[in-house]
């Protein structure tokens, strides 16, 4: 009898521990969907900016989309709120290497960059001595997410893991990155490593230039060959669902050219991903995105949302094609006609690659434009036409001086020297002229033109007399009227004065 008590009683115990652990998970969960929930109903900014699209509420805390080419920004969601950007931190290691190596450089794993990294993180299992070349490496890093590659590009770049770290940092801020703080060179935990959504737009901006950077973000899997310590080939699978259906096909993306995956329990899913739709390079970014138990981790359905309102709601347009606010005239610039500039080409052109971001109920007379003129002249750059709409900058474009301020004109056949048609030779006569000179004095004549008819517009309003003008007219008068054989008397009384006071 007293053994069936001790079985009861330790049954009732176990169920009481069972129901004690199913209470905390029930709680545990209940508090992570709530979470959850808050950070989705969490205040979009770019809601409120007026008369701009509305955009879809996302499980992530913080949330963007820019447009590359412009960067102009389409939807924002916290995008200056700090937060551990995981593995998308890679991004930046990549587009450093791109920027200071070789694709073909040889790289040999030292023992710090196999043995700093995190047990279980992500990895290709490379060996101390190993040799990759640069190009193997950076696949490592944007398929595989493998950290002791990440290591090994720093010290090839820097010669140091803590001297890549702080080329990281500088290069951010000449990025524009204002929330970004590096301490590694792959996104391993450090409560000194963080960034934001709008710094990582920037620094995925920057890295897409690269034709390279696109190949290798945007493959979906690579083969490894046999290194000096490894016999066998490794196939390596792109982790971001939206390129490679390695594991689910379900996000596969066609217009998806490039993308970084990221997590840790820290910073939870951080996702970077790049599509091209409506001739729209656009870069979605989301940080610190978390699942709940009806929905599991939205993390590429929210991606995908994005990627269809700003589809959706906005276009691209060519700010040279559609531009009535400032026109140059460039076809009629300095054309008289018959006289000799009617062939001439413009002093001053508008870049045809500058674009503008607007909604699609928006055309580009709807926006504000401005005109800034440049103090330091690059290029031939001599101004900037800018763009905005809802207060925000949609885009801009560049006014230049021509490739060459010298145009040649034909002015007839003087010498026979070249041959034509009918036989005889002859030479023509090119008579160049410089057309910032000509543009310069036409100036100056307009400017002195503007002014005697402002004077004299204040002289008859105000009845204003010049009164020296009119002296200097009497007297040179007189002067005329004033004949030799006067003049000839006048100076011979003159002498017969000075010889009387002698």
């Amino acid at each position: 009898m007293s053994r069936l008590y001790r079985y009861a009683a330790k049954f009732m115990a176990l169920a009481l521990a069972l129901s004690t652990v199913c209470t905390l998970n029930v709680s545990a969960t209940a508090d992570t969907d709530a979470d959850v929930q808050a950070r989705y109903t969490k205040t979009i900014e770019s809601d409120s900016w007026e008369n701009w699209p509305a955009g879809p509420q996302v499980y992530a805390e913080s949330a963007i989309v820019m447009e590359a080419s412009t960067g102009v920004i389409l939807y924002a969601k916290s995008i200056d709120e700090q937060h551990y950007p995981a593995s998308i931190t890679k991004i930046m290691t990549v587009l450093l290497a791109l920027e200071n190596l070789e694709l073909d450089e040889e790289v040999t794993f030292s023992h710090t960059a196999v043995y700093t990294v995190e047990a279980g993180s992500s990895s290709i299992a490379r060996d101390e001595g190993e040799i990759l070349t640069v190009e193997e490496c950076l696949y490592a890093i944007m398929l595989e997410s493998a950290n002791e590659c990440a290591n090994a590009i720093a010290e090839q770049v820097s010669g140091s893991i803590d001297a890549f770290v702080e080329l990281m940092n500088e290069r951010a801020a000449e990025l524009g990155c204002t929330g970004t703080h590096f301490t590694n060179a792959n996104g391993l935990p450090d409560e000194e490593h963080y960034t934001t959504s709008h710094d990582m737009a920037l620094i995925t901006q920057e890295a897409i230039k690269y034709e390279e950077f696109r190949k290798i973000s945007g493959t979906a899997r690579y083969t490894l060959r046999a290194t000096n310590k490894k016999e066998e080939e490794l196939v390596m699978n792109n982790h971001h669902y939206m390129i490679s259906g390695n594991t689910s096909t379900r996000y596969l993306d066609d217009t998806v050219f490039a993308g970084k995956t990221g997590y840790t329990v820290a910073a939870q899913n951080t996702l970077v991903t790049c599509a091209t739709r409506n001739g729209m390079d656009l870069i979605v970014v989301t940080m610190q995105t978390l699942g709940t138990s009806e929905t599991g981790v939205p993390v590429y359905t929210d991606t995908a949302n994005l990627l269809d309102y700003a589809t959706e709601y906005f276009q691209k347009v060519n700010i040279s094609e559609n531009e009535t606010n400032f026109t140059i005239g460039q076809s009629d610039l300095f054309d008289t006609g018959a006289s000799i500039f009617g062939t001439s080409s413009p002093i001053i052109e508008m870049d045809s690659e500058g674009y503008a971001v607007l909604p699609v109920t928006v055309s580009l007379s709807d926006a504000d434009a401005s005109l800034t003129f440049l103090e330091d002249q690059e290029d031939d750059v001599i101004a900037t036409l800018s763009y905005t709409y809802a207060n925000q900058t949609v885009g801009s474009t560049e006014l230049y001086l021509t490739g060459s301020s010298l145009q040649e004109f034909e002015f007839g056949s003087l010498n026979a020297d070249e041959t034509t048609e009918s036989g005889t030779n002859t030479t023509q006569r090119l008579i160049r002229i410089d057309l910032r000179i000509v543009g310069l004095i036409a100036a100056i004549l307009l400017f002195l033109l503007i002014l005697i008819l402002l004077l004299r517009k204040i002289k008859k309003e105000y009845n204003i007399s010049f009164r020296f003008f009119s002296k200097w007219k009497q007297k040179r008068q007189e002067r005329r009227q004033f004949g030799n054989p006067d003049r000839r008397r006048y100076k011979s009384r003159k002498r017969k004065n000075r010889r009387l006071f002698k």
